[in-house]
This record gives structure tokens, C-alpha cells and sequence, in this order.
């Protein structure tokens, strides 16, 4: 039977795709490897969220479709930059299949096709719900695992592509969710990652009201030691969600609201709620202490002038958050912002980015400062050099710190939970040892 290598880009909710995939090929009989050398068929699981995003995209295809021989082996590209360009990939010498993006087994039916008849294949259309039944993934982030709430999104703002390349909001039932909850946690999964595009908007689809709310209610119920919201759009932030936050055990106290901006013109310029995010932050502080916030912003959208700009400069260094991301505005063809007047130019978006960027690494680094001599609980994960790493409830996978244990001895797992006090810190990392 065929090999398979997989390469997955860009979100959390394109790698519960690609395990997805994954999982469906070999329960097929397929050989999963690690190796694209060993590989019969490469598969390419791309996003084209942004232009950034499609150049690595097309990079990566282009990298392993160029060194195949003619007939030696395929490559099946599938995933957002499938929903946003179609057939015009074939142009991309050596491509042999495309398949959309959130749809794993319309994936795996062009692999089979493209094994089968030897022919090029095509499938791009997303699915009109997610699947009710749970489908079979090789988790691959273990101790942790991403929850998939649901797919799409309604919010049109305007620089973005998503419900494009995604499709509308499409909410899975909460005893579908649950199924798969109940079946991770039978996995010795640790910790539970919400993802969506929007996760406080889960449920508006099917009429559920406050429908995350009343997910979280649910999960709590699971064993897990740690549920993570990630995503939530803070027009769909209210009390009620955040009680019941505080009032669980095993709900980190962590969210992440990107905000994209401050300034209310450059807010209703993005088709996004012009609100006081002000007074949203210091809502979500007073109802859940002691909370870590993440959050995005954009600089250089099309009209910011200097006086949006330092409202927003302004705005981070007041409120301090615990994790800052920033993007520089990419002009995407096929969003509503794309004809816009007042294109900002690179080098401002560059130093605008520069500017936030620094008062953020003094804040986070300030922040950081204040555990040292507490203990926090850590959930192991690996190990580098003299340290064992991992992360507390205050940072997501990936995107935020890591705490370094020093090792005294080879006395913890991945997946283990340690008590570890604090000594020291930098702008994102937290150093420590066993309490």
C-alpha cells in the first residue's frame, strides 16, 4: 500500500483537518510516514488566509511537486488556497489532485482517485454542515488537542476571505461536540482547545442563544483538567459567558479576543462593531481575576492616519495584555476592503507594527515579573536540554510563552502536571523549578 507524508499550514483548525485526513488514510490501509522521500503520494494542507500565507503555500507546493520524477510519486494539494484559486493550481507543474478546504473525506477520495486512475482529480466544495458523527483523527499535538466547534463565519468583516474560502457559520450539535470530548478525554487528553473562526458565536446558526455558554456547561462536565477558549469575537462577549468562566475549575482563566482595532472609523471602515473595548477589558478582568488576555490587532488598514494609529498605540499600553499579536493590512482581492482609498504605504505599515511591537515586549516583560516566587502548576510537554518545558493555563500552544523547569532528574513525562516556582522571566518565557 501507498505511503503518505503530510504537510499541514497555516491554523489550528486547518491541523484538525489534516488529522482527520490522516486518520480516514490509514483506516484505508495506507502507511503514513514522516519522510517525504519514503512518500508514494504527498499531501498539502495550505492556507491562503492572507498573501503572506499563499506565498508559503504555493512555496511549499512548488518545493515538493519540483522534486518528484515524472510518474514517481503524487501530490495532492488541498485546504483554503483550493477554495481560493481551483483548477488554476493544475498550472502549478507536478500537482496531481486539489481538494477544499474542511473537508477531509472529499480529500481522501481524490487520493484515491488520483491513485486509481492515474488522472488528475478535482473536488472544492465545502460541506454544507460538519459531519454529525465524529470522525476518526491521529492526534498529533498531544498532551493537548484542538475541538473543532464549528465551521465558517458570518461576520463579514471587511479585509477578510474567510467566509469565502470557509463558507457560512456552520455550529456542529453539542452532543456531536460532546462525543468527541468524551472520546479525547478517554485519550488522556489534558488539555481541550475550543477553536472556530468564531468560538463566542457558536450556536446564532442553529438558534441556540448564548450557545457557548451553555457549551462550556456541558464540557465541564468531562474530565479534563483544562479547557482553553481561543477566537471569540468580542461583539459576542457577555456577563454570562464570563461567569461561567469564573466559576469553573477547569476553564483556563485565558482568552483571546482579537480586536483589530480601537479607533471607531477604522472600526466601521472593517465592518466591525465600533464599540468601547475599553470597558470590555476591564469587564472581563473584574468577572474573571487574575485572567490572561491575548489579542491582534491590525496596523496600516486603508485610511489610518497618524491620530487612529496612536489611539490605538495608546489603547496597548493602557490596557496591558498578556499576549499582543499584530498583522500589517494585506490587500486581498475579493474582500470588500480591497478597493478602498487611502492605501497605507509598506515602510508606515512596517514601523507602525514596530512601534506596538516594543511597548508590547515591555509590558509582557513587566507582566511576566510579577510570578516570580509563586507556584504554578505546569503541564509538561517535552523536554529541551537541562530543562523540561510546558506551559500554565495562562498560555495557549504555539503562539504564547513557555515555562522551562530546570531538570533535577528525569522524574516527569509529557502530560504530567508539576507544581514550579517561578525564579525568573523574559518578555515570553517563564524559568523555574519543582516546588
Amino acid at each position: 500500500m501507498e505511503k503518505i507524508f503530510l504537510v499541514s499550514l497555516g491554523c489550528p483548525k486547518n491541523l484538525v483537518d489534516s488529522e482527520s485526513i490522516m486518520a480516514l488514510l490509514g483506516e484505508k490501509g495506507y502507511i503514513l510516514t514522516d519522510s517525504d522521500k519514503d512518500a508514494d503520494i504527498i499531501i498539502i494542507n495550505t492556507c491562503a488566509f492572507l498573501g503572506d500565507a499563499v506565498k508559503e503555500s504555493k512555496a511549499v507546493i512548488r518545493e515538493f511537486a519540483g522534486r518528484k520524477r515524472s510518474g514517481e510519486k503524487k501530490v495532492i494539494v488541498c485546504g483554503c488556497l483550493v477554495q481560493r484559486y481551483g483548477q488554476q493550481l493544475f498550472n502549478i507543474r507536478g500537482v496531481n489532485g486539489i481538494a477544499g478546504a474542511a473537508n477531509p473525506e472529499k480529500t481522501v477520495a481524490v487520493v484515491e482517485k488520483v491513485k486509481r486512475d492515474k488522472a488528475k482529480a478535482a473536488s472544492y466544495s465545502t460541506p454544507p454542515v460538519i459531519a454529525g458523527t465524529c470522525q476518526p483523527r491521529l492526534l498529533s499535538t498531544y498532551p493537548y488537542a484542538y475541538l473543532k466547534i464549528s465551521e465558517g463565519c458570518d461576520n463579514l468583516c471587511s479585509y477578510c476571505l474567510i467566509p469565502r474560502l470557509r463558507g457560512p457559520l456552520r455550529s456542529r450539535k453539542i452532543k456531536d461536540i460532546m462525543n468527541e470530548a468524551e472520546a479525547l478525554a478517554k485519550m488522556g487528553i489534558k488539555e481541550l482547545i475550543l477553536i472556530a473562526q468564531d468560538t463566542s458565536g457558536y450556536g446564532r446558526d442553529l438558534g441556540i442563544e448564548k450557545g457557548l455558554e451553555k457549551l462550556l456547561l456541558h464540557l465541564g462536565q468531562i474530565d479534563f483538567p483544562r479547557i482553553r477558549i481561543m477566537y471569540a469575537h468580542p461583539s459576542h462577549i457577555d456577563e454570562g459567558l464570563l461567569e461561567a468562566m469564573a466559576g469553573s475549575k477547569n476553564i483556563c482563566r485565558y482568552l483571546d479576543i482579537p480586536l483589530q482595532h480601537v479607533h471607531p472609523e477604522m472600526l466601521n471602515k472593517m465592518n466591525r462593531p465600533a464599540a468601547d473595548y475599553g470597558k470590555l477589558v476591564d469587564m472581563i478582568r473584574k468577572r474573571v481575576p487574575q485572567i490572561a488576555l491575548r489579542t491582534t490587532f491590525i496596523v496600516g488598514f486603508p485610511g489610518e492616519k497618524d491620530e487612529h494609529f496612536n489611539r490605538l498605540l495608546d489603547f496597548v499600553k493602557e490596557k496591558r495584555f498578556d499576549r499582543l499579536g499584530v498583522f500589517r493590512y494585506s490587500r486581498e482581492k475579493g474582500t470588500a476592503a480591497y478597493m478602498l482609498r487611502g492605501q497605507v504605504k509598506k515602510d508606515i505599515k512596517l514601523r507602525r507594527e514596530e512601534l506596538v511591537m516594543e511597548a508590547q515586549k515591555k509590558i509582557s516583560s513587566e507582566n511576566l515579573e510579577r510570578f516570580a516566587g509563586m507556584e504554578l502548576e505546569v503541564l509538561i510537554e517535552g523536554v529541551s536540554g537541562d530543562y523540561f518545558t510546558g506551559r500554565t493555563e495562562f498560555d495557549a500552544p504555539e503562539i504564547d510563552g513557555t515555562v522551562f523547569v530546570r531538570r533535577r532528574k528525569n522524574n516527569l513525562k509529557k502530560g504530567d502536571f508539576c507544581r514550579v516556582k517561578i525564579l525568573s522571566s523574559t518578555e515570553h518565557d517563564l524559568f523555574g523549578i519543582q516546588a
